[in-house]
């Protein structure tokens, strides 16, 4: 009662200091028209469709294969369907060729020629190290080795070596930097290396557990400038010892790869009415992993956002501001035809950007409702967004509380296809139904569920298909089926249908923030233009590259 009185006469003084009144704002906030239109059946024959391209393909939708280009063209062709003006934006997504093995010898204090693998020998105990791909055609000749300032042998767990452009020292400038695996990307450590001015990079398995100490075929950005290889915890440890004990070591180092330009769509749409001043951004990507058809990851934004489209063609109300579809290629293999996407965005169409709501896996079998943390009140503000991502996070939440649904908020942590528009400056907020993380007691209590089973069972597995999604995980993919193949099977049974009712919740919470955010005037602070584009190039330190955390730390 007490809460409502305050509210009551906020209300009052707003409208006493001549505040313009809330009829100022569109009539037709409400999105309740539109959420009828939009319907998990509607979304449900999307994923059959995706199934059916995956049949045909090999089982997978995955960015370098065929599967992908069917799903592009399926996308395009729904949308000129609709009405919409629907195109291909080619992005860049190299493939990388090892011309030569490379080579890895240590010149002092010893002399000594380390084992040398490929891609085929990714955590393989047989070799020592193995090139990052992406790395080019250079060689180094007894170059010093300079480790980072935060290795931790025997490691505790999580180090946070190179992490940070600080945990390089001075020496690491015209020297080849070594680096322990831990807690961030590949990719942070490799880009921080080069900034620090190293001319080569050995990073080497962290060794925190036995499964930790085996040289890996990992990723490095495209276009990478230095030779990078990834290596045993035991060659690491040599040349780190060797520089803690005053030896000076030093290495030859060669790499030997060449990046051969590979152009693939991403499909855009907008509604042809509304502000060009102002637009909202809906993305979802539209590939899978290799293993499987990705029904879940992310069929379901995929289709949640092509039956969106659809029935937002036959609305009736136009929006006030511009809507753009957007479906991204690479989300797998990096984010990489959203953040190509984004940085080629000119500051003017930067500037001109509202917001970015991103769609990313919505029908988790054992879902929990997850909302990214915009302002940064629960994770802190160093992990929050660009201003005005709170009022996107606040829409998403409001409309669930409103309607007794809690939920629950994640950090921007660059798993998904945010990443391009955060750094460049825009707004961005979304909702996430889980994957590989396990459900907790709390998210029983609050949501239902399997205790201690992913969110979503079939997560990056041949099992995210259109079965499971309207039916229910297969009993072997559950994590008790090892050591209780009865349980798992009631355990898998009890999710039957699970996958739908995440669906309903969380295409009633998206529909709802897309219909807002393209009705309301001046939904967010204003800020300038110029303040806007500044934020070009602006670069957040996110832990991770993509959906898969195992790969990419």
């Amino acid at each position: 009662m007490h809460r409502i009185s305050i509210v009551a006469a906020a209300v009052i003084v707003v409208a006493l200091v001549g505040a313009p009144p809330a009829a100022a704002a569109p009539p037709d906030l409400d999105s309740a028209r539109l959420d009828r239109m939009v319907t998990v059946e509607g979304i449900t024959d999307h994923q059959r469709a995706l199934q059916r391209i995956a049949d045909r393909n090999g089982g997978t939708r995955a960015t370098r294969t065929p599967g992908y280009t069917a799903s592009a063209a399926y996308v395009k062709s729904t949308l000129e369907k609709a009405g919409y003006n629907a195109r291909y934006e080619m992005f860049n997504m190299p493939l990388w060729h090892e011309t030569a093995a490379p080579l890895l010898q240590q010149t002092a204090p010893g002399s000594k020629t380390y084992i040398a693998g490929s891609a085929a020998d990714d955590d393989s105990p047989s070799v020592d190290f193995i090139a990052f791909e992406h790395t080019p055609t250079k060689a180094l000749t007894n170059v010093k080795v300079v480790p980072t300032t935060d290795i931790v042998i025997p490691s505790p767990g999580g180090t946070t070596s190179g992490c940070e452009l600080s945990d390089f020292p001075a020496a690491t400038s015209g020297a080849v930097s070594l680096i322990q695996r831990g807690t961030c990307a590949f990719t942070i450590k490799l880009e921080n290396a080069v900034q620090a001015g190293a001319i080569g990079v050995i990073l080497f398995n962290e060794g925190d557990t036995p499964a930790r100490n085996n040289a890996l075929f990992r990723a490095a950005p495209f276009d990478y400038p230095i030779p990078a290889v990834a290596s045993s915890l035991a060659v690491g440890q040599e040349l780190y010892n060797a520089y803690q004990a005053g030896q000076n070591p030093t290495v030859n180092l060669t790499t030997n790869g060449v990046d051969e330009q590979k152009l693939y769509p991403n499909v855009v749409a907008e509604t042809k009415r509304g502000d060009a001043n102002h637009v909202v951004m809906l993305g979802a990507h539209l590939d899978s992993v290799t293993a499987g058809p990705g029904i879940n990851d992310d069929g379901s934004g995929t289709a949640f956002q092509l039956e969106l489209a659809e029935q937002l063609a036959k609305a009736g109300t136009p929006p006030r501001n511009k809507i753009r579809f957007l479906w991204f290629g690479g989300e797998e293999d990096g984010l990489v035809g959203s953040q190509y996407y984004a940085a080629h965005l000119s500051d003017r169409d930067v500037a001109r950007t509202d917001m970015m709501l991103d769609t990313d896996m919505i029908a988790s079998p054992n879902f929990a409702r997850l909302v990214y943390d915009g302002d940064g009140s629960t994770f802190g503000a160093e992990n929050a967004g660009p201003a005005g991502s709170g009022t996107i996070e606040k829409v998403l939440t409001e409309y669930w509380a409103k309607r007794g649904m809690v939920s629950e908020p994640i950090p921007f942590d660059g798993r998904s296809d945010y990443v391009g528009f955060v750094n460049r400056g825009i707004p961005a907020g979304g909702v996430f139904a889980g994957a590989e993380a396990p459900k907790t007691a709390e998210q029983v209590a609050k949501y239902g569920g399997v205790l201690g089973e992913q969110l979503d069972p079939c997560y990056h597995e041949a099992c995210d298909t259109y079965a499971t999604v309207t039916g229910q995980p297969p009993a072997s993919t559950m994590e008790t089926f090892a050591t209780d193949p009865a349980l798992a099977q009631r355990q898998a049974n009890s999710l039957c249908g699970n996958a739908l009712r995440s669906l309903q919740q969380f295409k009633a919470t998206l529909v709802h923030a897309a219909w807002y955010f393209a009705r309301a005037k001046n939904a967010f602070p204003p800020k300038a233009a110029a303040a806007q584009a500044k934020a070009a190039g602006a670069q957040h330190q996110f832990p991770y590259r993509g959906h898969d955390r195992t790969r990419d730390r």
